[in-house]
């Protein structure tokens, strides 16, 4: 139909543009949303009347509730949402400060939380489907490196918030996490973070040359549209992504293997049999 609807997050670069720019080839109408008002307007501006922006802090809850009321209100409705806004931020554990903390996991976990739960819960109300992208990364399933430790955890987050919101709404909302790689974009480009130092001109330099080694975010667009409409919990896209996540997993595997081996003498605490035997039991009393 001529009436597909999207979120975008984070739209003003990088992934999110390409997004943008891949689902108004696709025919939808989209809502970009971005803290950066300029550098937004600037690149909707190629796009026209498919295109709507809305500028400001997707870590307050006032700025993802007026996104969901305007795209709503605007479009109609909305099939797709990509909370895709995040901020990279390096720093060793030992040595970073609370502010770095908060701004990480206020922009990668709260920001796409709200996002997402504010169309959600519109689509619940109206008994509507919908599909939800949220953007992890590599860094989601096992990888990583020094001085990551603050967006990794961000990133473990997400997919713990998606994994639990998968078996908590309806059959029609469907919730993936994308996944990527190294990816050509600017989200190590500190300087417009508060709290964040201005890295030295070298150390900028030598980030932004690594980065530009990265996969287009034109191809990571393209992966994460056909996996959200697919409804894949799980979109990767670079296979170098894969041995992080086997070694998360082998240790995983002996943890249990050496530590906690499948006698069935650990049957009886198990949650999900603990719960409704005791319903159950309420259950028989109430009758």
């Amino acid at each position: 139909t001529m009436n597909k609807a999207a979120i975008v997050t984070g739209a003003s670069s990088g992934i999110g543009l390409a997004l943008a720019q891949a689902l108004v080839a696709d025919g939808y109408r989209v809502m970009m949303a971005d803290i950066h008002e300029a550098r937004l307007k600037q690149v909707a501006a190629p796009l026209g009347n498919a295109v709507e922006t809305l500028a400001g802090d997707i870590a307050a809850p006032s700025v993802s509730e007026a996104l969901a009321e305007q795209a709503f209100t605007v479009f109609g409705s909305v099939d797709l949402v990509f909370a895709n806004a995040g901020i990279g931020m390096n720093a060793p554990l030992l040595k970073a400060r609370p502010e770095q903390f908060d701004r990480v996991f206020d922009i990668n976990v709260k920001g796409a939380w709200l996002t997402a739960q504010a169309v959600a819960r519109r689509w619940v109300e109206a008994g509507a489907s919908g599909r939800i992208c949220i953007t992890g990364s590599e860094h989601s399933l096992g990888y990583q490196h020094a001085y990551s430790g603050l967006y990794t955890a961000s990133k473990h987050a997400v997919i713990g918030l998606a994994d639990v919101w998968r078996h908590e709404l309806p059959e029609t909302i469907s919730i993936s996490v994308l996944c990527p790689g190294l990816v050509a974009t600017q989200i190590y480009d500190a300087r417009h973070v508060p709290g964040a130092r201005t890295p030295s001109p070298d150390a900028l330099a030598f980030g932004q040359q690594v980065m530009g080694r990265g996969m287009p975010p034109e191809e990571v667009a393209r992966k994460a549209i056909d996996g959200t409409l697919a409804g894949d919990f799980i979109i990767v896209t670079h296979s170098v992504s894969r041995p992080g996540a086997e070694t998360r997993w082998r240790e995983v595997e002996r943890a249990f293997a050496e530590q906690a081996p499948p006698t069935g003498a650990h049957d009886k605490y198990d949650v999900e049999t603990v719960i409704a035997e005791l319903t159950e039991k309420a259950r028989l009393r109430d009758q």
